[in-house]
């Protein structure tokens, strides 16, 4: 039935039993099993010698022997897409409001500031609640198919806050049809600088587009297929404590902690950078419009902390909160003062993130597990590594420094300025168990 399609992904392990005796759950049980039975994704790696790096020793032979690749749970992927399309649906609807109540009514005139500031305040309000609604309603217990719908509702919060303050794109703004697309789905449209109008994809970005996927999926399968055998920490267990606790340069800057940091962060990038693929790729084929790449190797490439945030990590969203946040505040103070906002923003939404992600609803997760508060303390060292940046770049010493230096080793100097804290950010989806939840959607290499 529809109702046992709509449940069947969003089940809890409290409600496997009932779950798999529905008529639908069988039946994909029946058909994933028989995918699995009857094709043999085995494989054999060599033996090898002994390896040792950042004072981590592999034994010979220790990733030697027989492999097997584990298909992606078909629960898990009609959750996802179940996520976006409600989400999606629901964006579409305040996409209307705002077009008719905030946008129409502003062309050629100037709309009611309290009436914008009322309808705004409904809409922004209704982003924060109504992923609580869906979760008490489906009743999902998948940290990846939360975090998924969440995402969408993030982005709706500051598109009503850059309509609220008239910062809408022009080209958004040019038909119902396109604000809606603009508004409701998680990609950063294009407009040509011209004409305004959306640009369309070509034969070519669709090409490309697919090679990115397939990039993509390769990467985030091998990096976790090496990672989940260590629980997603390879080199093991490290002193540095938490945001709250006095912070000792040994243990951040010991070599086992960077490079569990790094693991991480890299982890994120691709997962990030898989989602974007493969949801710009979709609205490419289907609607034609083109998507910008969100996701543009800030880990490997970045030149800067400005470069690093402003250019390379998750373009969408710093594009929506430049519109809904930096705008809005740099009207009416400084830049220093805009910039913190905007890394405060982001610190707050991802604290959002992780309570209804890993907090709300979920008897499994203790609070002493899963902290509030480490996130909105990532963003704000950041702001002062941004601020530092500025202060700093101008001076002779820093220049001359800057050309002394090969350009292979910049982005590593890069990253060092946020990675030593990095588990400020990454610690709640590791206590959450978000990427075991998450590996679920992947194609998985797995030793026998």
């Amino acid at each position: 039935s529809i109702s046992d399609i709509l449940m069947l992904p969003f089940a809890g392990e409290s409600d496997s039993s009932s779950c798999s005796s529905s008529p639908t759950s069988a039946a994909i049980d029946r058909l994933q099993h028989a995918i699995s039975s009857r094709i043999d994704l085995s494989f054999n790696i060599p033996e090898h010698p002994g390896l040792s790096f950042f004072g981590h020793s592999l034994k010979s032979n220790a990733v030697s022997g027989r492999y097997t690749v584990d298909l992606p749970d078909m629960r898990m992927h009609i959750g996802l897409l179940l996520g976006v399309i409600i989400s999606a649906f629901i964006g579409v609807v305040f996409a209307t409001i705002i077009y008719r109540t905030m946008i129409l009514n502003n062309i050629g005139r100037q709309a009611s500031p309290l009436r914008k500031t009322m309808v705004g305040t409904a809409l922004f309000l209704s982003c924060i609640f109504v992923p609580y609604a869906l979760v008490d309603i489906s009743g999902v217990q998948s940290q990846s198919i939360r975090f998924t719908f969440c995402i969408c509702f993030v982005l709706y919060m500051f598109r009503v806050l850059e309509a609220i303050f008239d910062f809408v794109p022009t080209g958004a703004k040019s038909s119902w049809g396109v604000y809606c697309a603009y508004f409701s789905l998680p990609f950063d449209m294009i407009f040509d600088e011209k004409t305004s109008k959306p640009v369309m994809a070509t034969k070519r970005d669709l090409l490309n587009g697919q090679i990115t996927v397939a990039k993509s999926v390769a990467c985030i399968v091998l990096l976790c297929s090496i990672l989940s055998p260590f629980g997603y920490t390879p080199f093991g267990q490290t002193n540095a404590g938490e945001f709250y606790e006095r912070i000792v340069l040994r243990d951040y800057l010991d070599v086992r902690h960077l490079g569990n940091c790094f693991a991480i962060a890299l982890l994120f990038q691709q997962a990030l950078a898989l989602g974007d693929a493969v949801i710009g790729s979709t609205i490419q084929i289907t609607l034609g419009y083109k998507a910008r790449q969100s996701m543009r190797n800030p880990m490997l490439e970045a030149t800067s902390p400005s470069d690093f945030w402003g250019r390379r990590w998750n373009v969408l969203v710093h594009a929506v909160m430049k519109r809904g946040v930096y705008k809005p505040v740099r009207r009416y103070s400084s830049a220093v003062v805009a910039s913190l906002a905007v890394f405060v923003a982001s610190g707050l939404f991802h604290e959002w993130l992780v309570h209804v992600v890993f907090m709300y609803s979920r008897a499994s997760v203790s609070s002493s597990e899963v902290l509030l508060g480490s996130n909105t303390a990532f963003f704000v060292w950041n702001f002062f590594v941004i601020v530092s940046e500025r202060v700093l770049a101008g001076t002779k010493g820093i220049q001359s420094f800057g050309k002394m230096i090969p350009n292979m080793f910049i982005p590593f100097l890069i990253i060092m300025t946020s990675l030593p804290m990095a588990h400020w950010f990454g610690n709640p989806y590791l206590k959450g168990d978000y990427f075991a939840d998450y590996e679920k959607c992947l194609f998985l290499i797995r030793k026998v």
